[in-house]
């Protein structure tokens, strides 16, 4: 039986090879194959906040005055983004389907102010393009923050069954 007066516990009658930490056996080797496979959709995630970021500073860029305030949303960027990755992962491709269309608005958008910024066309045609990007980028913002809490709310993850 145990001896609980001591300060930790140690049972006299069991062998010194329970107790002994070296010879208890390895984990499993986790290949990086393994871990690419866990962790795609935070990588997947991460480009996608890059890339609301990049958005914004261009289109914010066209405008005269540059709105410094705008960087203050980049923490929403980045929640939008991994909520992007992480419902790719799970294979939620319905639900991202709004937020992938605003996406793709914000993208037609953002590629057009960059080239009205080369070909220099007019400032109201950019102003009103760039105006059309900012709210488009917001939706999808605010789209893929709410999909990924409708979501997880009606179908909330569960932890695998146990192995033994």
């Amino acid at each position: 039986m145990a001896d609980f007066s001591l300060p930790a516990p140690f049972e006299p009658q069991k062998s010194e090879f329970i107790h002994d930490r070296a010879t208890r056996p390895k984990g499993p080797a986790v290949t990086w194959k393994d871990l690419a496979a866990r962790f795609w959709g935070y990588g997947f995630g991460a480009v996608f906040a890059l890339l609301f970021t990049v958005a914004m500073f261009e289109l914010r860029d066209s405008w005269d005055n540059h709105r410094e305030w705008l960087v203050s949303f980049i923490p929403f960027f980045a929640i939008a983004g991994l909520a992007f990755g992480y419902l790719a992962q799970q294979g939620k491709w319905e639900a991202l389907a709004p937020a992938g269309a605003f996406l793709a608005l914000t993208a037609i958008f953002t590629v057009s102010v960059f080239l009205g910024d080369i070909d220099q066309v007019s400032r109201r045609t950019r102003d009103t393009v760039a105006i059309l990007g900012g709210i488009s980028l917001g939706v999808t913002i605010v789209a893929a923050m709410v999909t990924l809490f409708a979501v997880e709310w009606r179908n909330p993850p569960k932890a695998p069954p146990p192995l033994m």
